[in-house]
């Protein structure tokens, strides 16, 4: 490696480009496989790893994806009808296994923006928003999750950038980041560099430093303090750490310590930060790393212990409104414009409010209140802010404080389909929108399937005319025999949230006329198929739906697993079903049965 000249002299800086260098050599060969570490062990092609979103037998899809991991990059997926819509067929997947332990291909992850955010508060005390400086996220299914495209010369100088702008900004926090005084240490003493690198460098790599790694990077810090003094040393290593693949990935191995083709147990520390990603999205605290350290994690006692404590903590409602705004595709409302003229009272405070609404509800529902999902789905309990009041036509009570629940009209209101966050943002902006509506709720509450439509289809809305109403102008959706086979799985659903315009206002007329909010659900469970009138009516069924109840569980299922579920998880999945149907629905408990679960215990990293 040819160094700059004006740099070359130093031997400080030698060390930490060439580490540094390293380190990002690391990162982009383990990002250019699009499967797993061990596709290039083998010495398979970068980008021809195995199922990249989750190998064979791939099931399930997510809003706006569509498809199963044959559309998706994996590499090996087949289009099968999703398990969460026959359990039939997931317990003759799971009987098919003979007993054997198995679990699906774990892919390599990097850390989404929200999880790199939320890692850099808890280990360095930063605020903001680093990762916004970072490449958008990938998606699996409805959720995030890098685990598909390979790393390019931007996105390392990206994190390169961040590392250098949190460690810079660190330097200030120097002593309350390291454990002990590295400014006082004078000589050649190296003893609390030592313990920085050993304990700093645990909670970075998120499983304790080897040797090796511990002499490499007091190594480091020498040679900058030599430079600079102990806060150059200091600032050398964070900026290092947080460039490398240890950090910047989820590091899901197994006890052997070498890629296996069959499932093996993870780590105490894999398990441990498998289990913080999923309820904090964010790294293991401390109690959590003692947990790993003294075996705690090893029983399903220890699991269901941590877990609870876990969920007590704020951290766990953040995570659960982030699956909701990814799971109902709401992350990006505020951008969704409206047609001022229509809709005068719509601006970035009422959007705010819309989404807070959300944190506030999702959080009440599964961490303080009952945690049942059909609290979820057809509670008429609301957490209006604002401008949110005068949307959903109540007036604020005297003295109100954010975070009180107000009850809406019963009648109008039922869950979080009707709350103004899931209704603006499958709008249009002039407009609402049945196909996006029926679309999200077929998908994601469904875990149904629609093709993509045809490269030359026209996708423009028709325009609204007092003259006719939604269902007059989409009917032509449901004549036409080149558009009825997708649409007839969207349209009837969405037809049934009429009641509610482009922000979420509750309307009982639409143009001249009065509101049609008759709607039906096809090609569904029995449970589930049928006609039905208006939201409140939908909420209800969907509610009281197997299908609806199997689908939420493999999306929680996705979620903490950063990728699809397929036919090799079907022991836990149907383990994982059961559960959740006999605690009624009890999200808490189907979130601990989760982390009991094999799939999440356990790693396969190649294999078919």
């Amino acid at each position: 490696m040819r160094l700059p000249l004006c740099c070359s002299s130093s031997p400080s800086w030698r060390f930490a480009h060439f580490y540094r260098s390293a380190t990002l050599l690391a990162l982009a060969l383990t990002g250019a496989c699009t499967g797993s570490v061990t596709d290039l062990a083998a010495g398979a092609k970068p980008g021809t790893g195995a199922a990249s979103a989750g190998g064979k037998g791939m099931v399930g899809t997510g809003i706006g994806t569509g498809g199963t991991g044959a559309d998706q990059g994996s590499g090996g997926g087949s289009r099968t009808p999703p398990l969460a819509n026959s359990p039939e067929a997931l317990a003759a997947a799971c009987a098919q296994s003979g007993g054997v332990l198995n679990a699906g291909l774990t892919p390599v992850r990097r850390l989404t923006r929200d999880q790199f955010n939320n890692t850099v508060r808890d280990l360095l005390g930063s605020s903001g928003t680093p990762a916004d400086m970072l490449s958008d996220d990938e998606k699996i299914g409805p959720f995030y999750s890098n685990a598909i495209a390979p790393i390019t010369n931007l996105v390392v100088q990206q994190h390169k950038e961040a590392a250098v702008a949190l460690a810079a900004a660190a330097r200030t926090r120097m002593a309350q980041i390291s454990p002990c005084d590295l400014a006082a240490e004078t000589g050649t003493s190296t003893t609390c560099a030592t313990q920085f690198v050993t304990q700093f460098g645990r909670r970075v790599y998120r499983r304790p430093l080897t040797t090796a790694e511990v002499q490499q990077y007091v190594s480091l810090y020498t040679l900058g303090k030599q430079g600079d003094g102990a806060a150059n040393g200091f600032r050398l290593v964070v900026e290092t750490m947080l460039q490398s693949p240890f950090f910047l990935y989820h590091h899901d191995v197994g006890a052997t310590g070498i890629p296996q083709a069959t499932p093996v147990a993870v780590t105490p520390f894999e398990l441990a930060s498998r289990m913080s990603y999923f309820l904090w999205n964010s790294m293991p605290d401390e109690p959590l790393f003692t947990a790993a350290t003294n075996g705690a994690l090893a029983t399903d006692t220890g699991l269901s212990t941590q877990v609870d404590r876990m969920l007590a903590d704020s951290k766990a409602g953040a995570t659960i409104a982030q699956f909701h705004r990814q799971w109902l595709d709401v992350g990006d409302l505020s951008q969704q414009l409206k047609d001022a003229t229509m809709f005068p009272r719509y601006d970035a405070a009422l959007t705010d409010a819309m989404a807070q609404e959300l944190t506030l509800f999702t959080d009440y529902v599964v961490r303080k209140g009952d945690g049942l999902l059909k609290t979820l789905l057809t509670s008429n309990m609301a957490f209006p802010q604002g401008g949110l009041f005068d949307v959903y036509g109540v007036p604020q009570p005297a003295g109100y404080a954010v975070g009180t629940p107000v009850m809406l009209d019963a009648t109008k209101r039922a869950g979080i389909l009707t709350q103004a966050a899931f209704l603006a943002r499958w709008s249009h902006n002039n407009q609402t929108s049945p196909v996006h509506r029926g679309k999200l709720v077929r998908l994601n509450l469904m875990c149904g399937y629609i093709p993509p439509p045809p490269n030359n289809v026209n996708t423009t809305p028709p325009p609204p005319s007092p003259a006719t109403s939604t269902r007059d102008r989409f009917a032509q959706h449901s004549a036409d025999p080149n558009c009825a086979g997708c649409h007839l799985l969207m349209d009837p659903i969405g037809l049934g949230f009429e009641n509610y315009d482009s922000i979420g206002a509750y309307r009982t007329k639409d143009g001249l006329g009065d509101v049609n909010a008759n709607g039906q659900i096809n090609a569904a469970a029995a449970d589930l198929s049928g006609t039905f009138h208006g939201a409140v009516e939908l909420a209800n069924k969907l509610a009281n739906s197997s299908q609806v109840r199997d689908c939420v569980a493999d999306q929680w299922f996705r979620f903490s697993m950063g990728r699809m579920e397929t036919t090799n998880d079907a022991c836990s999945l149907k383990a994982i079903h059961e559960t959740f149907q006999t605690s009624g629905g009890n999200i808490r408990q189907l979130l601990s049965r989760i982390v009991l679960s094999p799939a999440f215990r356990n790693v396969r990293v190649s294999g078919g």
